[in-house]
């Protein structure tokens, strides 16, 4: 018995070889030399010279550099470089191509064209678990997606039917998306168009937009929540509103409307389009309401990013544009600016062991109109320079974290009066633990040197020290749990608690909900709002206008926001 199965198991590595290297020489034969060489594996192989038709059983297994396919069952087709993949009792059929892994019952797939369906599939988008009726496969060039130097598409572009998606792990997620098509552009986006938001087997809605997920850091716009926006602004009173997007492969118009008790309403499109290899444009007009002269008005902005092995280029206009800025705790102030235009550059991160952290550097240039009720108008040119070194120690030890945040600034200005600002912002600190307690303590401490002509641009020193705390209620669930938080913001040079923070959070697995309210004890803008994030998605939280808390200790950009991605 045992020799039976021997001699198997070599009848069947020498069908493999043999098999392999027949399909070597008929592809050469066949006038496709730069056809990469096909391997199939499998119990039992059997070809047909006539028809070029091989059939697989057991255990088969077919690839080449760009794609593998696991079935049970396979026919492949040499004359017209077509595979058909078939599951059954035994086990279904995986495509895995670029690193992403597909399971389905039946997979047609052209080797030649790169092209395919596989029906019923399932599998995983970026943080999201996918199911369909079926997902067609082709180069990404096809949806825009990147070429390689040799002009070939380098990834998989792919298009999903009748889609259900999730980041929930549990046999019953606590929400999840179905979509009648999913577009899948690697690299860049995922298109979900106009999807039904489910929580638990509830509908709650059908989300009037495409909810577009992007991928890694390079991608301009907003991560826009499902869900309705809700809150409380002092100067506003309640609001409600809604944000989304309408995307295609190489562009989309994000669009935001609020809605607020007091009679005002703002809102913005911002239409984005890619025009070539890192490339892009950008056209925006905002309604947004100034609480300090208490007008709405329109605030249009344009111009275009381009970003080449992790640079950035950023060049806008804008007309009317709202600056918001903390210059200190419990301190907004508002400015209108013009830019005609503005000119930003930004290096990637390096990594300095000598500073035991990561640094950047940035360029700036800009033409600005700046109004204001005390100085009025005025037209002046900004040249700056700058470089930031941070670190957050996330791996020494899970109750003690410290962190540290440095950013230095120079301006100059063609001002007879004003020539040069110089801005040093330090922010160090602490995360730490105490049983079911989280805290976070941090130092602020801000020098100036020199002035600007501009308000808006014109820095005071602060010194501040702010410290959080939440306390976890334990449950008897794992996956379910609540939050008290309370963050204090005080004011050394002022001698003042300048600012209050109140925050009740419930985790469910992989949603949070969390509702703040923020009490300004300086400058009396306070505020409310009802958050309901993907935990994967964490800036897909509901968040409405002026409505961001400042915390030093998040990374990295808050101290920078001349250079915060939009």
């Amino acid at each position: 018995m045992l020799e039976d199965k021997v001699a198997s198991a070599q009848k069947t590595v020498v069908l493999s070889l043999i098999f392999t290297l027949f399909f070597c020489i008929l592809v050469s034969r066949a006038g496709a030399a730069e056809t990469d060489s096909i391997q199939l594996n499998a119990d039992k192989v059997s070809y047909e010279e006539s028809t070029g038709v091989a059939v697989a059983e057991g255990n088969v297994r077919i690839n080449n550099e760009d794609f593998r396919v696991f079935a049970p069952y396979l026919e492949y087709d040499s004359n017209s470089q077509q595979v058909t993949a078939l599951s059954s009792q035994s086990g279904g059929v995986t495509f895995i191509s670029d690193g992403k892994r597909l399971s389905g019952e039946r997979l047609d797939y052209n080797i030649e064209t790169r092209k395919g369906i596989l029906t019923l599939p399932n599998g995983k988008i970026d943080s999201f678990y996918v199911k369909g009726s079926a997902i067609r496969v082709m180069p990404a060039e096809e949806l825009g997606g990147k070429k390689n130097s040799a002009g070939d598409s380098e990834e998989m572009s792919a298009v999903w039917s009748e889609a259900s998606l999730t980041t929930c792990s549990d046999p019953h997620p606590h929400y999840r998306l179905e979509a009648k098509e999913v577009t899948v552009i690697p690299g860049r986006k995922a298109i979900i168009r106009r999807p039904k938001v489910y929580l638990g087997d509830t509908m709650i809605f059908i989300y009037p937009f495409d909810y577009t997920i992007k991928f890694g850091s390079n991608q301009r716009g907003r991560n826009h929540t499902i869900f309705p926006k809700l809150g409380y602004e002092s100067d506003k009173g309640a609001g409600i509103g809604l944000s989304g997007s309408i995307g295609w492969d190489s562009g989309e118009i994000d669009i935001e409307a609020i809605g607020w008790s007091k009679g005002i309403w703002e809102g913005e499109a911002l239409l984005t389009q890619e025009i070539g290899a890192g490339l892009s444009i950008y056209g925006a007009v905002k309604r947004e309401y100034d609480k300090d002269l208490r007008v709405t008005e329109w605030r249009p902005r344009w111009g275009l990013d381009y970003e080449y092995n992790e640079w950035k280029l950023r060049v806008g206009w804008s007309e009317r544009e709202l600056v918001n800025i903390e210059k200190r705790a419990g301190v907004d102030s508002r400015y209108v600016v013009w830019r005609k235009p503005e000119i930003n550059i930004l290096s990637p991160w390096f990594e300095d062991v000598a500073v035991e952290g990561r640094y950047r550097f940035f360029a700036t240039w800009g033409r600005y109109e700046d109004v204001s009720s005390l100085i009025g108008r005025q037209q002046i040119t900004r040249t700056g320079a700058g470089v930031q070194v941070y670190r957050d120690f996330d791996g020494t030890s899970e109750r003690f974290r410290p962190f540290y945040n440095l950013v230095y600034l120079y301006y100059s200005y063609d001002d007879p009066i004003f020539e040069n600002q110089q801005i040093l912002d330090s922010a160090v600190g602490m995360r730490w633990k105490i049983g079911e307690i989280d805290l976070e303590t941090a130092y602020l401490r801000r020098w100036t040197w020199g002035d600007s002509p501009m308000l808006w641009d014109d820095y005071d020193e602060r010194e501040e020290i702010y410290q959080e705390l939440n306390y976890t209620i334990p449950t008897k669930s794992k996956d379910l749990s609540w939050k008290l938080g309370l963050r204090a913001a005080y004011d050394v040079k002022e001698r003042e608690l300048a600012e209050l923070v109140y925050k009740v959070s419930y985790d469910q697995h992989c949603l949070l909900w969390e509702a703040t309210f923020r009490d300004d004890r300086v400058g009396g803008d306070d505020w409310f709002g009802l958050t309901l994030t993907i935990k994967e998605y964490p800036k897909s939280g509901v968040r409405l206008t002026g409505a961001e808390l400042f915390d030093p200790a998040e990374a990295p950009g808050e101290l920078v926001p001349s250079y915060n991605e939009r």
